[in-house]
């Protein structure tokens, strides 16, 4: 093989290679919006079976008003505390650690994250951007 030939090979290889990486790219986008609409979905459903669950709470027979509303007080407070303590933005699986939580179980990360984007449109927490969350400036999670 002389040189032409080595360099015209090598063109080839590259020009199949670029082609590779163009097809997966625009796979990684495909995939970015799909994830971002499951995303949506979950948030939507988590929403809608936190409102069903507390209109049951008020039918005639339900459990004491405020009994399985406890810990989402709690479980708010100690997100705020974690991202104040952090000072920085964060990311969810981060938060979900730093709750001493199993941050590879998808459900625990979903269930955190729904709530940050709760505290987001609360205007307690700022998503920075897309999947970190800091506290919103000027807020002070400390009680009183």
């Amino acid at each position: 093989m002389d040189r032409d030939q080595i360099l015209r090979v090598l063109g080839e290889r590259e020009a199949v290679g670029r082609a590779e990486v163009a097809r997966l790219e625009e796979e990684a986008a495909r995939l970015a919006v799909l994830i971002e609409e499951c995303r949506r979905e979950v948030d939507r459903l988590a929403t809608a079976r936190e409102v069903l669950s507390g209109l049951a709470e008020q039918l005639p027979g339900a459990q004491p008003a405020g009994h399985a509303l406890r810990p989402e007080p709690m479980l708010m407070d100690q997100l705020l505390a974690v991202l104040a303590a952090a000072g920085r933005p964060v990311r969810c699986r981060d938060v979900v650690a730093a709750l001493g939580e199993d941050a590879a179980v998808a459900r625990r990360v979903e269930r955190v994250r729904h709530r940050l984007k709760r505290l987001v449109a609360a205007g307690q927490v700022v998503e920075t951007e897309p999947g970190l969350f800091a506290l919103a400036g000027g807020f002070d999670p400390s009680p009183g």
